[in-house]
């Protein structure tokens, strides 16, 4: 089973955006729901998306993200402090252009690699669209206890905070979008 430990902290953009001296990459991704595990297959809306022979119990949150040329199915666990199930498959370009992903909950992000003093990878999405001005950046641990060195930049830590994902704000700017 696949792990990820992370701290997420909100970012204030007014100040120098040191981050951007990282890599940037653009990345849009899409939140799918009712899809379903049998037979060894990951199905959803009629579409074998990745074989799984695996278990894949207590998963909250399918994404599909596109990113760098790159095609990735992402199942998500329920979050425990920093930490929560995370499993991938890679998806080919042709089944991507394929899906129907037209009115989904999505958001879109330019996310920087920045190297931390203490050798940590922090990523920092500057979200785009109706997120545009916000800044959410994190860190992947390899336990939830080790040492990090918070950059100044940062500010309010989220890591424990409902409703900052970003499988929740791709929610909160659909429901916006329907009022």
């Amino acid at each position: 089973m696949g792990i990820e430990i992370e701290r997420r902290f909100l970012v204030d953009a007014r100040s120098d955006k040191i981050w951007r001296e990282g890599t940037p990459i653009s990345v849009f991704q899409c939140y799918i729901s009712g899809v379903s595990h049998a037979d060894g297959k990951i199905v959803w809306k009629d579409f074998d998306l990745v074989d799984e022979s695996n278990e894949l119990a207590n998963i909250s949150t399918w994404r599909i993200r596109k990113s760098n040329g790159r095609v990735v199915l992402t199942a998500k666990g329920f979050r425990s402090g920093a930490t929560a199930s995370e499993f991938e498959w890679d998806l080919s370009e042709e089944l991507y252009e394929s899906l129907p992903l037209q009115g989904l909950p999505c958001i879109t992000k330019t996310r920087y690699l920045w190297p931390g003093d203490d050798g940590l990878l922090w990523e920092v999405d500057e979200f785009e669209g109706a997120l545009s001005g916000l800044v959410i950046a994190e860190v992947e641990l390899e336990n939830e206890n080790q040492p990090v060195l918070i950059p100044e930049w940062t500010g309010l830590e989220l890591t424990n905070l409902r409703g900052w994902s970003n499988a929740s704000l791709s929610t909160m700017i659909e429901d916006v979008k329907l009022r």
